[in-house]
């Protein structure tokens, strides 16, 4: 596993390199805003705190003073029969310290771990979740397992020792149940039903993790809230065709993928920016513009608020996601 590390580390940048250096930069005003809670804040540590959103479903937010043990926000949801934990950080430790939150939580160790795609800041530290005998299901798609094996070199199945299930029929990969990529797939609790909905444009395959009592959804890097989202992976016209379809419910409570516990506000702002930034990069393409000189005369209105970024350049990968999708 550490191998893996060192292999994303050295490989092309993702968003677990790329928050880090966001949430060093940030500015009092973003730091200041990964203060502001939208639940009880029940444990706080250095580098994350636990927000209880309701009884039985926690968020944890991952905080910018804190360096790199977990990086990525995440979750817990616990029902009479099982527990799941969201996303296994960005190192084993952090992986581990969220599977004995969740114990100390809900009195019990948790049975499933959902991984929302592939980045290494949410799937690095999934041995940490790992006991032998008793370790929980990790539960992701065919198509981000691939894309594990194809940028780190990393199964998800590389943390445990079970048999993982499709449809009711084995696989030799080890722990893993494979989420349908066409339908969503729903886990019973035990009196709370989860249901992980694929959808792409973080990446070519991103769960999210919705309850609807109650009405709560961790959105993974669909979403980043204060921090402009990576677009090193990105298909980004699917990106927007997710995000519209994923925050029509605004009843709903949206965990990020990065960033607090948003309100409908962050989630308009968040809205608006991606909508502002396609509209750039196709203006630019159609005028003949090279990625260079669209990235550098871009500016996010002053309307959608303040967003951290992690260095001069942040806008060019969004502009070269556009530019690779425009060009077909």
């Amino acid at each position: 596993m550490e191998a893996s590390r060192r292999g994303f580390l050295r490989g092309t940048l993702s968003c677990g390199a790329y928050t880090l250096f966001a949430l060093a930069g940030t500015t009092a005003v973003n730091r200041r805003a990964f203060a502001q809670t939208a639940g009880e804040a029940v444990i706080t540590e250095p580098f994350a705190r636990v927000e209880k959103l309701a009884e039985g479903a926690w968020a944890v937010v991952s905080t910018p003073q804190g360096g790199g043990k977990t990086v990525s926000n995440g979750g817990i949801i616990a029902g009479r029969e099982g527990v799941l934990v969201i996303e296994g950080f960005m190192t084993v430790a952090g992986g581990a310290w969220l599977s004995k939150t969740a114990r100390q939580l809900t009195r019990r160790w948790p049975t499933h771990v959902a991984l929302t795609h592939f980045h290494g800041d949410h799937s690095n530290g999934l041995a940490g979740h790992m006991r032998g005998e008793d370790s929980p299901a990790v539960m992701a798609t065919l198509k981000t397992r691939e894309l594990l094996l194809g940028r780190y070199g990393q199964d998800v199945g590389d943390a445990g020792g079970a048999t993982m299930k499709r449809t009711g029929e084995a696989r030799l990969v080890p722990n893993v149940i494979l989420v349908d990529t066409k339908r969503p797939t729903e886990v019973n609790l035990g009196g709370r039903t989860v249901r992980m909905t694929p959808r792409i444009g973080h990446t070519p395959s991103d769960l999210t993790i919705e309850l609807d009592e109650p009405r709560i959804t961790w959105c993974g890097d669909l979403f980043f809230n204060r921090l402009f989202p990576y677009y090193g992976d990105a298909l980004p016209s699917k990106l927007a065709a997710s995000c519209a379809a994923l925050f029509k419910d605004e009843g709903r409570t949206f965990v990020p993928g990065h960033g607090p516990v948003a309100s409908r506000e962050d989630v308009r702002h968040y809205l608006g920016l991606i909508e502002d930034v396609g509209e750039a990069a196709k203006k630019a393409f159609e005028k003949g513009q090279s990625v260079d000189q669209a990235w550098r005369a871009y500016e996010i209105p002053t309307s959608l608020g303040e967003w951290a970024k992690f260095r001069d350049d942040v806008y060019r990968f969004a502009f070269e996601a556009w530019a690779r999708e425009l060009k077909g």
